[in-house]
């Protein structure tokens, strides 16, 4: 089965959102291409960028620190299976290279990494890049069809969905994803998420962040 790692976090503190942004796509994502031109065996399969620039916090206590100060990007990395992940992280590259770039741009004590497994509920018919609305439970997750007859027409115009879930004990139950053409429509869409989960679903459904970010595909794969 592959697996995606999704790496949710903020940037380092005391950094400007341009600088962490420029960090992490002209530095970070460059040593990342090194690492798979260098080691294309135990290097990510693909790898994608997706820097925020709004969203949607429930905040409140009780919640882990990061879901409820919200975030500055999501990353996503794809690997075969588990051992393949593992096994990269434990690379002299990622050790000696990747790991020690990591806190230029990112607070460490609050990123989250995430292993995946990433259902396709309609994929996309172009290659973008997206606009990407990331809808991540907090509390109790609802079934795709109770989430899909409760958004309903704010769905109207979607280029593509997937629902991820943890393969690991995490802070979510699933991280749902929506593929938008412009910046307009993932505004739109996630406040008419937003509305339409406080006014259609149960209340143990109500805990939730959405985060809207521009998708960078660094390695199509």
């Amino acid at each position: 089965m592959t697996i995606k790692l999704m790496m949710l976090g903020r940037r380092r503190p005391g950094q400007t959102l341009a600088e962490h942004r420029a960090h992490m796509q002209d530095v970070h994502g460059r040593l990342v291409l090194d690492y798979i031109a260098a080691d294309p065996d135990n290097a990510p399969r693909r790898y994608v960028q997706n820097h925020a620039f709004d969203g949607i916090y429930a905040g409140g206590e009780g919640q882990v620190k990061a879901f409820a100060l919200g975030f500055d990007f999501v990353t996503e990395v794809w690997f075969p299976d588990l051992t393949s992940l593992k096994a990269s992280r434990e690379t002299h590259f990622y050790l000696e290279r990747l790991q020690p770039d990591e806190s230029q741009m990112v607070d460490t004590a609050t990123v989250i990494g995430l292993p995946v497994a990433e259902e396709i509920i309609a994929a996309p018919a172009s290659s973008g890049p997206f606009i990407k609305v990331f809808l991540s439970w907090n509390g109790t997750k609802p079934t795709w069809t109770a989430l899909a007859e409760a958004l309903g027409p704010a769905l109207e115009g979607v280029l593509g969905q997937c629902r991820n879930t943890p393969v690991v004990p995490a802070p979510v139950e699933a991280i749902d994803e929506f593929w938008w053409p412009g910046e307009a429509e993932g505004i739109a869409f996630a406040k008419a998420c937003r509305d339409a989960i406080h006014a259609r679903l149960p209340a143990e459904h109500a805990s939730f962040t959405l985060t809207i970010a521009r998708e960078f595909v660094l390695h199509a794969g």
